[in-house]
């Protein structure tokens, strides 16, 4: 298994993205288009893929939160590579070049019960905090935090 860093045009990272989206619509429902707006790519993200013979079969990103943090987002592994370690290291690589270009935090916001994701940022030593911004009053949401 390869990785590779790129940015939110790369089309292998579109297409991943749009499975994930799908899958959370199903599970979910209609309810998560009030989340729409805060995951489209309005600024640039620091994207890795997960390559499997040039196949993207996995991907994280992150964008920049402010000054001292960055937001990860769009972590997703397609199913028959989950349970591999993927997004854990894809994560790792991700937190380096956070570190390397000068961040000292990143925070998380996922599903609250999300449980899979959840257990991952836990073993990654993200700690749960308050909810911020448009989620402050919404209890579909749990924010998490690293200082590196």
């Amino acid at each position: 298994m390869d990785t590779i860093f790129t940015d939110e045009k790369d089309e292998r990272f579109v297409k991943l993205v749009g499975e994930l989206d799908r899958g959370y619509y199903e599970r979910i429902g209609e309810e998560l288009s009030k989340y729409d707006s805060y995951n489209e790519f309005k600024h640039p993200h620091v994207v890795i893929l997960a390559l499997d013979n040039n196949d993207a079969v996995a991907c994280a990103s992150y964008r920049v939160f402010d000054d001292d943090s960055v937001e990860f987002k769009r972590v997703y592994v397609k199913r028959e590579y989950r349970k591999r370690g993927i997004a854990y290291n894809l994560i790792g690589h991700l937190e380096k070049s956070a570190i390397r270009n000068g961040f000292k935090y990143s925070y998380i916001v996922t599903g609250k019960n999300n449980q899979p994701a959840i257990r991952l940022y836990e073993k990654l030593n993200y700690e749960l905090i308050d909810n911020f911004g448009q989620f402050l009053n919404d209890d579909m949401v749990i924010c998490m935090k690293k200082e590196f």
